[in-house]
């Protein structure tokens, strides 16, 4: 009876402790007290009542560090990084974006995949607290998180994105804007493909994608926005670009569909619930 009563503590806990992970964004304040005042001494508190002192003291420390990897480490790593990027798109962009993007080119990449090495480290560290050499992993995390803050500093005003008055719109790390109006535009070409998983990576899925290939007439390069996925705001976006494209004179080409991608655009409209018949003539389907 008394190792159901801590298993029932621990399950609670853990509940509480997942709705606190959720709250990190909303109400940063509330999650933490959830956290520290109710979830974490509850927690403590079952594996004491499961087990017993001698055992907790034996294998207590992996316990609370694999709750705090979990429930406080990865949801506050989240926290920072999404608020990072929330400022940053509030800072520069406003009512009359049509798309916008955190990175003007593959510098960008850097962010995402040293978010994803401190991550990992971290997880090296709290799920395995019987490693050796903590010291130097410790300064790998410290020199990984004094290299992360010094570079989101310095790409703060790197973004681009598609201005319903300006045009593209693209700013570099060190401010410098460059925008091309629509008046620039040559074409606009949309080029709809089906990606195909990747069988290494278990959460990827085979799915109708699209690419919007914006031509300047002034002899500069292909200006290319990839919409990866089916949603309701990323076909909205390609309605307005198309919106503006006819109000400027822009030819507006849409690419054919094969079978293949025909059936995985029908089936992803259909999964998200969208209608057809406005995204067939957005894609030109009834005109073939």
């Amino acid at each position: 009876m008394r190792k159901i009563s801590g298993i029932v503590m621990i399950i609670i806990s853990l509940v509480l402790a997942f709705a606190s992970a959720l709250s990190f964004k909303d109400d940063f304040i509330f999650a933490n007290i959830l956290l520290w005042v109710i979830s974490f001494p509850l927690y403590i508190s079952g594996q004491l009542i499961r087990t017993s002192k001698y055992e907790f003291k034996q294998r207590g420390k992996r316990w609370v560090s694999i709750y705090l990897f979990f429930f406080l480490i990865l949801p506050l790593l989240m926290f920072l990084f999404e608020s990072y990027q929330d400022l940053k798109e509030t800072t520069f962009v406003d009512e009359q974006f049509i798309t916008y993007e955190p990175a003007s080119g593959d510098l960008g990449v850097i962010a995402l995949v040293g978010f994803m090495i401190l991550l990992s480290l971290f997880a090296g560290r709290f799920l395995n607290p019987g490693l050796k050499r903590k010291g130097l992993l410790n300064s790998i995390i410290i020199g990984t998180i004094v290299f992360l803050i010094g570079f989101h500093y310095f790409m703060f005003t790197d973004y681009r994105g598609i201005h319903e008055e300006k045009g593209l719109i693209s700013s570099n790390w060190k401010g410098e804007k460059d925008i091309i109006g629509f008046e620039e535009i040559e074409s606009v070409f949309v080029e709809p493909y089906v990606h195909y998983a990747n069988l290494n990576i278990p959460s990827d899925d085979t799915k109708f994608s699209w690419k919007v290939i914006f031509q300047p007439n002034n002899q500069k390069e292909k200006v290319i926005y990839h919409y990866t996925l089916v949603t309701k705001s990323g076909l909205e976006e390609m309605v307005k670009i198309k919106t503006i494209s006819q109000e400027n004179n822009i030819p507006f080409n849409v690419g054919e569909m094969d079978q293949e991608t025909r059936k995985w655009f029908d089936l992803d409209l259909e999964v998200e619930e969208l209608e057809e018949e406005r995204y067939y003539e957005l894609f030109e389907v009834n005109n073939r």
